[in-house]
């Protein structure tokens, strides 16, 4: 495919994957924005329903306070008012009090006035009630019991917003606006108000619209529906409507939730303490964002083909040309072999630096070509001269072969002195600070005995140090000796065991052993083996804090298996790659946690080869380690 085919291929491609990337953010994006769009529309309608039914309760309030003024209203003359205290249903009949109708007339022209106003009426501290209009059912009823008498009882002298309550006679449920009222003496009279019923609010709030084709919900502090265009959900509480997300609502002053197909935006009206909401069904948003991304993605789609194609365009006059001449240039060298056609270089930037440097190495080919023509010349003439070159060469290594025999028979002296002059006083501190802390020179007091302890730790340390120098140092040169004879491993594990026990009691560890005794013996070399299995042991106790420490042993078809595993801190499949290389350790710096040279696992590895053996090993972080030993067994 020609370079123009790869490109147009490969812009399709990526300006595809930029489409459905940017649709997919696009989206997201835009559902959020509609949803914000739409929440800030919402609450702000809200506030303004919030508005004009505050001013309706309000200015509701207020006539019931004028209502509490009339001087018919606050007469003290109420023995012949109408009572229910006694009322028998058919035989009942209402007062024909002059006084009392005159009131009655009062209330009815109230009631007129305020056309969401379902009742006006009047308790009295006598027990008789007044009203707009006569009751549905002339039922026994006395007024103080109720709830609106009750509570304006609780707050004398202020008007009173009662919570819903069920009316006596019908099934209306409603909200009472009272107020006490007095004579003259200050003696309590009795109660007035008004009731709004659920059914007359919520016609009040719906006739104010709803928002963004949602339908309006009313709803008081504690949770109980006021009005809904679903009657049905009156007076019940909004955990009907809205499930488990009641909480949400009732806890948050403002904000919206989504409950099933809808979103309900609400807003909690700052003088009636009441919770106003909207419910706007999710199709609408939908059908909302969708426009909007359709629109969005049109118009994304055609930015897009529009940068295309002059971007295509560009790359074709300032790209694609010039590296085709280029190209065809350099197919003609590939095919003549003619280092001297010239390279016109077009275009610039990058594809000009291309070209030069194009043009600039085939310059140095054809100048190597004449070099490798010189190159050429003086291998002949060592060719001619090949047994002169020989012998000198030969006379150069059998120098550097003295010298390196020299370099190690130096390197045997600094062996042997290290041996002598460091391991011989180092034997003679741990012997006499060992004297000092059994208090044969004398009694020691207790920081005398931890200085004398620190010391005798430290020169072991350091012998073992030696030590381990001195072996890896030998097995590096060749000059370590292993004596193969026949060895008993279960003997060996025993006698390891023994001395390395005390060491895992100290720790609090617990050391278990598990050894087939009737195992076959290996070749090699018994002070080695116990070299190695006290190298391994010592790294189990050293790597535990808590748990256990063990050796298995047993025979597996021409070979003993040796495992010995801990429950100590584990290492890592990074880290296991380090365990047997020479001074290299799985922490390091000044601040790892366990000390040693890094020398103990190489050695090892090189001992158990050394006696045709092999180590492994299986671990895990966190979870403990096992190295596992293998011998090939004695033949018989």
């Amino acid at each position: 495919m020609k370079l123009l085919g790869r490109v147009l291929s490969q812009y399709l491609i990526i300006g595809l994957v930029v489409i459905l990337i940017m649709s997919a953010v696009l989206s997201s994006i835009l559902r959020d924005q509609e949803i914000d769009d739409i929440s800030d529309d919402t609450m702000e309608s809200l506030e303004s329903i919030d508005f004009a039914l505050s001013t309706f309760i309000e200015s509701v309030e207020q006539d019931v306070l004028g209502l509490s003024m009339y001087e018919d209203v606050l007469t003290p003359y109420d023995d012949n008012f109408t009572s229910f205290l006694n009322a028998t249903g058919a035989n009942f009949t209402y007062s024909d009090d002059p006084l009392e109708l005159k009131i009655v007339e009062i209330f009815r022209s109230f009631q007129q006035s305020h056309p969401y106003v379902n009742s006006v009426y009047m308790g009295r501290e006598n027990g008789a009630f007044v009203r707009s209009y006569p009751r549905a059912e002339p039922t026994q009823y006395d007024p103080r019991n109720r709830p609106w008498y009750e509570i304006a009882l609780e707050n004398p002298g202020e008007i009173v917003r009662t919570a819903p309550y069920s009316s006596v006679t019908t099934d209306d449920v409603n909200i009472g606006i009272v107020i006490t009222i007095y004579d003259t003496n200050e003696t309590l009279l009795g109660v007035v108000g008004c009731d709004i019923t659920l059914e007359e609010l919520t016609d009040y709030v719906v006739s104010t619209g709803g928002t963004n084709d949602g339908s309006m919900i009313l709803i008081d502090g504690s949770g109980t529906i006021l009005a809904y265009e679903n009657e049905s959900y009156l007076f019940e509480n909004i955990s009907a409507v809205l499930g488990l997300s009641t909480k949400d609502i009732l806890d948050a002053e403002n904000g919206s939730i989504h409950v099933n197909d809808s979103y309900l935006v609400f807003y909690t009206s700052p003088q009636l303490g009441w919770k106003l909401g909207s419910m706007i069904p999710s199709v609408v948003i939908e059908e909302k964002i969708n426009d909007q991304v359709m629109t969005t993605f049109l118009f994304v789609i055609l930015t897009l083909a529009l940068i295309s194609i002059i971007t295509l365009i560009l790359i074709h006059y300032t790209i694609i040309r010039p590296l085709g001449a280029l190209t065809g240039t350099s197919e003609m060298i590939a095919e003549t072999g003619d280092l001297s056609n010239k390279i016109e270089v077009h275009g610039s930037g990058e594809i000009e630096i291309l070209g030069r440097s194009f043009a600039s190495m085939m310059e140095r080919l054809s100048s190597e070509k004449e070099k490798r023509t010189e190159v050429l010349k003086e291998l002949e003439l060592y060719r001619d001269h090949l047994e002169e070159i020989v012998e000198v060469r030969t006379h150069e290594l059998e120098k550097a072969k003295e010298a390196a025999e020299s370099a190690d028979h130096l390197k045997s002296a600094f062996l042997a002195t290290m041996s002598h002059e460091l391991r011989t006083p180092l034997n003679s501190i741990i012997g006499f600070s060992g004297i000092l802390l059994q208090e044969l020179a004398g009694p020691l007091n207790e920081e005398q005995r931890r200085q004398l302890s620190m010391v005798e730790g430290s020169s072991e340390h350091l012998l073992a140090l030696i030590n381990d120098v001195l072996d890896i140092s030998k097995i590096e040169a060749g000059q370590l000796t292993i004596s193969m004879a026949p060895v008993s491993v279960p003997d060996s594990i025993d006698k390891v065991a023994r001395t390395i026990r005390p060491l895992a009691e100290r720790k609090g560890l617990k050391l278990e052993t598990v050894v087939d005794r009737n195992i076959s013996n290996i070749k090699g070399d018994g002070r080695r083996v116990e070299q190695v299995l006290l190298n391994l042991l010592s790294n189990a106790i050293k790597f535990t804090d808590q748990g256990r420490v063990g050796v298995e042993c047993e025979q597996v078809g021409d070979e003993i298996v040796i495992k010995v595993s801990d429950t100590g801190i584990g290492i890592s499949k990074e880290d296991q790659n380090k365990l047997f290389k020479p001074f290299s350790q799985v922490e390091s710096g000044l601040t790892r946690h366990y000390d040693g040279t890094g020398l103990g696992l190489s050695i090892t590895k090189k001992l158990v080869e050394m006696m045709d053996g092999r180590i492994s090993m299986e671990s895990e972080p966190g979870k403990g380690s096992v190295f596992i030993v293998t011998f090939p067994v004695i033949r018989t």
